[in-house]
């Protein structure tokens, strides 16, 4: 998809690198350990699935698991719904010490040498103190990796 953006503004005659004009946002929890930081995060993962999937937000789900949601915990964990590890696996969340999240921004600016924005946040449903701890820790721990 980030190549299609490339070609598209090249086609309307800018020519850029590839992740120029492209800001990427992501789901981020820190904490010690990349476990540690998938179990935090978890519920307000799930919460925030049960609220957005109904509203079609949530792609590839089917009728049956959208409905599973709203039927209590022990159908939806029967449904084959997606789970954080599968959000951190297909890199739309960042959960991990700082380090290890740092490491990943870094591989994605290799990956798009353009790309000069990325958006960081927790999930709705996430407690107001959880979002200002975690924001203040990847303010402190992630974003001094890239004064370098």
């Amino acid at each position: 998809m980030v190549g299609q953006w490339r070609d598209t503004l090249a086609k309307s005659g800018r020519d850029t690198e590839l992740g120029a004009d492209l800001c990427i946002g992501y789901s981020v929890h820190i904490a010690d350990t990349e476990e540690k930081a998938i179990n935090e995060a978890r519920r307000f993962f799930e919460e925030n699935m049960k609220m957005f999937a109904p509203l079609g937000f949530v792609r590839g789900l089917s009728n049956d698991q959208i409905s599973a949601l709203g039927a209590g915990s022990a159908k939806a964990r029967s449904a084959g719904l997606p789970t954080l590890e599968d959000g951190v696996k297909a890199g739309s969340w960042l959960c991990g010490p700082p380090d290890m999240i740092a490491e990943k921004i870094n591989d994605l600016q290799t990956r798009y040498p353009g790309l000069d924005q990325i958006n960081v946040g927790s999930v709705i449903g996430t407690p107001q103190s959880v979002i200002l701890e975690q924001l203040e820790r990847f303010g402190k721990e992630v974003m001094p990796e890239f004064k370098k």
